[in-house]
């Protein structure tokens, strides 16, 4: 029936019911309705039955999108099916009523049309509102999904109804031409946003491991061996667990050892029904699993405890682990990757109540179980474990549980598995991304703990690098051999550390929408975690402190690393005398001055401007060598007698990107370091001529560059973050002006000054220090 006859029948049956003989209104009213019926499709047509079918495909493809962020636990197929049988009563629920009640309110529209594009458009939003993209980008993506939709239908009504043949490949690529079309109807096409781009020559390499070979190549006093490959044990894996897994054998009935649940009641309050339908348990009776990869041999090894973050629930997240747990079992090491899925989020259930912090007695329980299969006089884990040599790993929210597991007595002081816990020595801490929230207002301060943090700059979930406030809290006695680092990754993201949490740091559809455009790939990104953490635990666990060079430069890996993605480091060592910290009064400097520049002490500020633990000193100039100066007191002499024939450390952040908002992008900041002696003596040294000072790593997350300031409470508004890199410069590397050869003696420094040589430009230093002699394990030699 055509449009045009629609519009005929519409006014004869108007005439006819102004000639019937008056009646009762109400069955004037029930005529009316009945003729309204009748004309409900009235306006529909072969062409617009085109549209409405693409309508019903793109809302099933929606829903089967959602389906896969909403997962219920029943297993993919089902929750296909029940998701698409859903949204199949609703769309034939709409395509039936909608058009009535389009059809009484006299919508002079294809009405079936009109309804399905409601509920498809309806859909889209709620689909994209609860994926967390905000109230408006919701409506305008779940418009264009609508819009989308009719103009696919549209066209391939008009194909089909004048002649065409349509194929299989001409409507597929019908839907993509659909797609890129509508996506050009929104306003700043293309996107995601442009970034800042460097345009000095050479400045782009700075970072890379290519680029470090193009200046400075360092090597380290001994030959390192690359620590990403296997090492000589054999690798033994199994699992202990409750046995009543519901979901996962390896946890159930073919765990290799059974363990004893624990009663968390005394700390979570709030553990919702739908968790206990799902897992079989509540609070009372959580199950201690554990995945296990253990070096075959007499042992003692050391112990490796590794914990997953906040993933969906129903996607289980400790088997994501299994390249490091093979990988440190092969070095001689008993790694356990440790099963906290039912703290995690659902879709349909939440979070239970302190949930970081009963990631953090999880693994102290799973250390006091493990202490229990040690002492057992038989059995495969019997007298195997070193309870002197323990680490923990943890990724996201378990990143900051292992802190805190390590800093127990700060929540946990009368709970009685600490005693249980009194001779185990927690050596280490590795966080991956982890958050780092206070709980009951305390965060965990470590001492005398060796600590590692990496974070990707294209962390789409844990957006701001929190592990560098940790490493703000890692604190040294007088021992000997500790160290904390940390590492900061351009291209690296959230979830390629797991290998079940995909490649987006979103769940579907809101997946979807974050920029993928150079992300390394997941091998690559996995290979730095593997390359970085194993050297961490081998100088840690194992006393190979040669291996400490590959975090006070990482150009020392550069044949076992990636070039997919930009490096930055941060380390110090027990060793180190602080000369200026910036946090309060120096007792080696007497005072400071500046020429050509402005500088102040300011507190160091994440993407959303909270304090990350630290105060350092700003530097801003707009002028070729500016400098500033710091004056030695002349009593430091005894203090600085034991740093001879050491090396200069300081940690450096370059912050031009704050500058950029109101000018172009200055070129790389060039320093040179000037010491001059109480004999008026001077010895400088050029800093790009041993470690360029690198770019802030920027980062475009959107797909389309708006979404940045809107979604998420704007967590994705500032494209980079000030970020530290440390400088570690062995004295013999500067020259002395008068060319006499003569090295410089620390205890009889006057003053130390940096130069700033280029135009402009605004960095961050803190951290200025001394390391002893044979602390320092790389050397610098000129490319031939």
């Amino acid at each position: 029936m055509s449009l045009e006859r629609g519009n005929v029948e519409e006014l004869m049956l108007g005439e006819q019911d102004e000639k019937q003989l008056p009646e009762s209104r109400l069955k004037i009213a029930w005529r009316w309705m009945r003729s309204r019926y009748k004309l409900r499709l009235s306006r529909d047509n072969r062409l617009t039955y085109y549209a409405t079918g693409s309508m019903a495909f793109l809302g099933t493809a929606a829903m089967s999108l959602a389906a896969k962020g909403m997962p219920t636990g029943l297993g993919t197929w089902l929750d296909q099916l029940l998701f698409l049988a859903a949204n199949g009563i609703g769309m034939i629920a709409a395509a039936i009523l909608l058009p009535i009640l389009f059809a009484l309110a006299y919508i002079p529209l294809p009405r079936r049309l009109l309804s399905m594009v409601l509920y498809v458009g309806v859909e889209g939003y709620c689909i994209l509102y609860y994926s967390d993209l905000e109230l408006v980008p919701s409506l305008i993506f779940g418009s264009a999904f609508s819009l989308m939709g009719v103009l696919l239908g549209l066209a391939l009504g008009w194909l089909r109804l004048s002649g065409f043949r349509l194929s299989g490949k001409l409507v597929a690529g019908m839907f993509a031409a659909a797609i890129l079309g509508c996506v050009q109807l929104l306003p700043g096409f293309p996107w995601p946003i442009e970034l800042p781009r460097l345009t000095t020559a050479g400045d782009e390499l700075s970072g890379t491991i290519d680029g470090a070979e193009s200046v400075i190549l360092p090597s380290s006093k001994t030959t390192l061996a690359n620590p990403s490959l296997p090492g000589t044990y054999e690798v033994l894996k199994f699992s202990y667990g409750s046995g009543t897994d519901k979901h996962r054998e390896v946890f159930g009935d073919k765990t290799d050892i059974r363990s004893e649940d624990v009663d968390a009641s005394s700390y979570i309050t709030v553990w919702p029904k739908l968790k206990t339908a799902f897992w079989g348990f509540d609070e009372a009776s959580l199950p201690l699993n554990g995945r296990v990869w253990m070096p075959q041999g007499d042992g003692p090894f050391p112990l490796v405890l590794m914990v997953h973050g906040n993933h969906l629930m129903e996607y289980f997240s400790d088997g994501g682990y299994e390249y490091l747990g093979e990988l440190l079992a092969s070095r001689g090491m008993i790694a356990v990757s440790v099963d906290a899925n039912f703290f995690n989020f659902s879709v349909w259930s939440s979070l239970p109540n302190d949930d970081m912090k009963m990631r953090a007695w999880l693994m102290l329980q799973h250390l006091s179980y493990l202490k229990d299969l040690d002492k057992q006089e038989k059995g495969i884990l019997a007298d195997r474990i070193d309870w002197n040599s323990v680490a923990l790993i943890g990724h996201s929210r378990g990143g900051q549980a292992v802190a805190m597991a390590a800093d127990a007595k700060r929540w946990f002081a009368e709970d009685d598995v600490l005693q249980k816990l009194e001779d185990v020595n927690i050596k280490s801490v590795v966080a991956i991304a982890p958050t780092d929230k206070g709980i009951d207002d305390e965060s965990a301060h470590l001492t005398d703990v060796n600590y590692l943090t990496i974070q990707g700059a294209r962390d789409g979930d844990v957006n701001n690098f929190y592990g560098d406030r940790q490493y703000n809290r890692i604190s040294f006695s007088d021992n000997e051999g500790l160290f904390k680092a940390g590492l900061y990754l351009s291209n690296a993201n959230h979830s390629q550390f797991n290998t079940d949490w995909g490649r987006m740091d979103e769940r579907l559809p809101g997946g979807l929408f974050l920029n993928s455009e150079g992300l390394m790939a997941g091998e690559d990104q996995r290979q730095v975690a593997k390359v970085f953490i194993s050297a961490f635990l081998e100088a840690t666990l194992f006393g190979r402190s040669e291996y400490q060079a590959l975090f006070q430069d990482y150009r020392i890996g550069r044949d076992w690393l990636p070039r997919s993605t930009r490096y930055m480091n941060r380390y110090e060592s027990s060793g180190t005398l602080i000369i200026e910290d910036f946090e309060s009064s120096s007792p080696i400097i007497r005072g400071t001055m500046m020429e050509g520049l402005e500088a102040s002490e300011e507190s160091v500020k994440d993407r959303d401007g909270n304090g990350r633990g630290t105060t350092g000193l700003l530097m801003e100039w707009s002028e070729p060598e500016a400098s500033y100066t710091f004056e030695f007191l002349p009593n430091s002499a005894a203090k600085l007698h034991d740093y001879a024939d050491g090396s200069l450390m300081f940690s450096l952040a370059n912050s031009e990107w704050q500058l950029s908002r109101h000018q172009k992008l200055p070129p790389l900041p060039k320093l040179e370091l000037e010491a001059r002696d109480r004999e008026g003596k001077v010895w400088t040294m050029r800093l790009e001529e041993r470690i360029p000072v690198q770019p802030p790593f920027y980062t475009s997350f959107m797909v389309f560059g708006p979404l940045e300031r809107t979604v998420k409470d704007n967590k994705y508004k500032e494209s980079a973050e000030a970020v530290f890199q440390s400088f570690i410069i062995p004295l013999n590397q500067f020259k002395a002006e008068d060319e006499s050869g003569k090295l410089i003696l620390p205890e009889q420094l006057d003053s130390l000054t940096f130069k700033l040589m280029t135009d402009s430009g605004r960095i961050m230093i803190d951290d200025i220090g001394l390391m002893k002699q044979g602390g320092t394990y790389v050397e610098y030699q000129s490319t031939p």
